[in-house]
């Protein structure tokens, strides 16, 4: 009995083969339902190596480098978080999103860069103005800058 709970247990952590294409091709939709599955699954580590792999083939796919980079925020990799929504930042151009500027505002504070989020922040309420999250998360950013700067003092 203990022996088919470890089984069962076993095939819980793997993931779902059945889910991997076998003939078609890694387009990015078929990549991206991998590694949902492999994250609702709790395969960071494989959803992580998926992602990487997927940049590789599709280098500068908005939805794959948005993918990764969530992936690095929920494995609390901050640097390659960081990495990845600065390039997607650039890649987006001017269509770039309030959603990918929070992304990147949040990771910062993760990192302890509050400076570097405040200028940003600044730079995303430019374009977006009315954005209630980011104008949540730029009157926070200063109340942070604002209590370091009092233990300075």
């Amino acid at each position: 009995m203990a022996n088919t709970a470890q089984h069962l247990d076993a095939q819980q952590r793997q993931p779902d083969l059945a889910m991997l294409p076998t003939e078609r091709t890694l387009d990015p939709e078929t990549i991206l339902d991998m590694v949902s599955a492999l994250v609702a699954q709790g395969q960071l580590a494989l959803a992580t190596e998926m992602t990487d792999l997927a940049r590789i083939i599709h280098p500068n796919n908005e939805p794959v480098l948005a993918t990764s980079a969530l992936v690095a925020e929920v494995s609390q990799d901050w640097f390659k978080a960081r990495a990845l929504l600065t390039r997607l930042r650039h890649l987006q151009g001017t269509s770039i999103t309030a959603e990918t500027y929070r992304h990147e505002i949040r990771v910062l504070r993760c990192l302890g860069s509050v400076i570097p989020a405040m200028n940003l922040a600044q730079v995303a309420l430019e374009k977006f103005p009315s954005d209630t999250i980011l104008l949540q998360e730029y009157e926070e950013l200063l109340s942070l800058f604002n209590t370091e700067l009092g233990a300075l003092g």
